[in-house]
Formats: structure tokens, C-alpha cells, sequence
């Protein structure tokens, strides 16, 4: 029986540990009118495109879930913020582990922003993700491979917003003991395989490249993202890029996803004026660019 119970209780950790990740239910979109822009053959290859203002930037959101499981159904409290700030909101769903590596769910990113792109040619398109979306947007977002496969660079990107992530640099050690810990071993050996350094965004951050700039959100307490996100904003500091942390107080890995676009919430609220700013930057570059082509 002590050896029923013990097994008992690292499954259940597990479960824990993989409800957390995943962020909770789903949040279903219901919405009769929101578009599925599909790119590729796998049913897993689909982004929904909701309905929004004709100019308006286009927040991409990217689920979490280890990997393994989410859905890009988990939009929360985004539909109704992005009708408040006049964004287009767009999710997408991903191949996942087992069945894929996390190179091949990036992939799969990288392809959900060219269709974006060419649903929305004009949209200045800012990347949003949570957990391991944050490390796959991330990944898109800096290493160069995944855009360029669809004739796309990081620097088409206005933005990108992460979420309490931790997988940034896969080589690093993990911030679970125990059983926990384990099972986040397994989870990172499934989705990464023998290409942790290669998959891992901080360690592919190049000085000769031109990045997004970054808004970089983790809880408080957790300091293994914390760890995470602030060694992955110094590499983009470091290489001439732009990138800001800003802890959560108060929040969990929960909550920090399952909150953000709520009225009032302040690290939705800091998105927002982020989102903003770089759009109107994006917009300013490309009048300058047709002024001086003379269109």
C-alpha cells in the first residue's frame, strides 16, 4: 500500500503539473463569425481569425500546455479585450509532442503568421504567448529559420508579449523537485529532444540580426521564470535589441493567462500601451519608407 500511495501521489503531481501548464479549460470561441485560416494538412494546422477593425493590428495569440495539450480554443478574456484596445485578435493551435518536436510546432507558429499576413497584408501583427506558447513565439520570433520558410523575417513583427514562460533556454536546470521535477524532465526531454540548445531562444540571439522588441511578463514568485526571462532579456539588450521584464505580483502560472485582458488588469493594461506604441512605429517606418519611394 505505502507503494500504491506513493505512485499515487506523483500521478496526481503530474496532473497538477500538466492542468497548470495548460492553463486551465478552455475558453470555447463561440463566435459565429471568426474566421479559420488553415496552413497546413494536420488538423492541428488551423489559426482563427476574429473579427475586428479593418487597420487594426492583429494580436496572435500562441496557447500553453507543455507542449502536449491546449487548444487554441484557451483565448480567455482575449475576444473581449482586444474589441476594448481595437485589435484583431487571431489564435492558433500547433502540432504537439509526442507527435512533433518543439521545432516543428514553431514551424507550425511561423506559419500561422504568414497566414495571418496574408489574410491582413497591412496589419502590423504582434505575437502573444503563454507558457510554452511564450518559448515557441519566442523561438519564431528569434531565430530566423522559422519566418524565413515563409518569406518572412523577426523584424516583420511589430511586437512580442510572453507570459510567464520558462523554457527559453531548455539547457538550463528545471525549478520543480521531486517527483515534479521529473515529470518536467520527461516533459522537456518529449518536446525537445537532443536540440534543447537549438531550440532554446535565448541561445540563438544574434547580434547581427534585427529583433521585435520584447515585453517580457513573469509571475513573481516563480523563480525559475523569473530566471528565465530576465537572462533571455539581457541576450536581446545585449545584442542591440529591445526587451523589458516585468514581474506579476500577486499572480500564479494560472492566473497570469487565464486574467490578462480582464478590465483592470495590469499586466493586460501594460500590453496594451506596448501593443500601441510599436504599431504606431510600424506605421510611422512604412509611411517613411513609401514617402521615400514616392507612393
Amino acid at each position: 500500500m505505502p507503494f500504491l500511495n506513493r505512485r499515487l501521489l506523483i500521478a496526481a503531481s503530474v496532473m497538477t503539473l500538466s492542468s497548470a501548464l495548460a492553463g486551465v479549460a478552455p475558453t470555447q470561441a463561440a463566435e459565429a463569425d471568426v474566421a479559420r485560416l488553415t496552413f497546413g494538412p494536420d488538423p492541428r494546422q488551423v489559426c482563427d481569425l476574429y473579427p475586428g477593425p479593418p487597420r487594426s493590428a492583429v494580436l496572435l495569440f500562441v496557447h500553453g500546455g507543455g507542449w502536449a495539450q491546449g487548444s487554441r480554443s484557451m483565448v480567455h478574456a482575449l475576444p473581449d479585450y482586444a474589441r476594448r484596445h481595437d485589435l484583431t485578435l487571431a489564435s492558433t493551435d500547433y502540432r504537439l509532442a509526442p507527435a512533433v518536436t518543439a521545432r516543428q510546432s514553431a514551424e507550425d507558429v511561423a506559419a500561422a503568421v504568414a497566414a495571418v499576413r496574408r489574410a491582413r497584408p497591412d496589419a502590423p501583427i504582434v505575437l502573444l504567448g503563454h507558457s510554452a506558447g511564450a518559448h515557441l513565439a519566442a523561438l519564431v520570433a528569434i531565430d530566423p529559420t522559422y519566418l524565413a520558410a515563409q518569406g518572412l523575417t523577426p523584424s516583420d513583427l511589430a511586437g512580442v508579449i510572453l507570459l510567464d514562460g520558462a523554457g527559453y533556454d531548455a539547457t538550463a536546470p528545471r525549478g520543480g523537485r521531486g517527483a515534479v521535477n521529473q515529470a518536467l524532465e520527461r516533459m522537456y526531454d518529449q518536446a525537445f529532444g537532443a536540440e534543447r540548445a537549438a531550440l532554446s531562444p535565448t541561445l540563438r540571439v544574434r547580434p547581427e540580426l534585427a529583433y521585435p522588441p520584447f515585453l517580457v511578463f513573469h509571475v513573481e514568485s516563480r523563480d525559475d521564470s523569473s530566471r528565465q526571462s530576465r537572462a533571455l532579456a539581457a541576450a536581446l539588450v545585449g545584442a542591440g535589441g529591445r526587451a523589458e521584464v516585468v514581474a506579476a505580483p500577486g499572480e500564479s502560472h494560472r492566473t497570469i493567462n487565464t486574467g490578462f485582458g480582464l478590465a483592470a488588469d495590469p499586466e493586460g493594461e501594460r500590453a496594451a500601451a506596448f501593443i500601441a506604441a510599436e504599431t504606431t512605429r510600424v506605421r510611422s517606418a512604412a509611411r517613411s519608407v513609401r514617402a521615400r519611394q514616392g507612393l
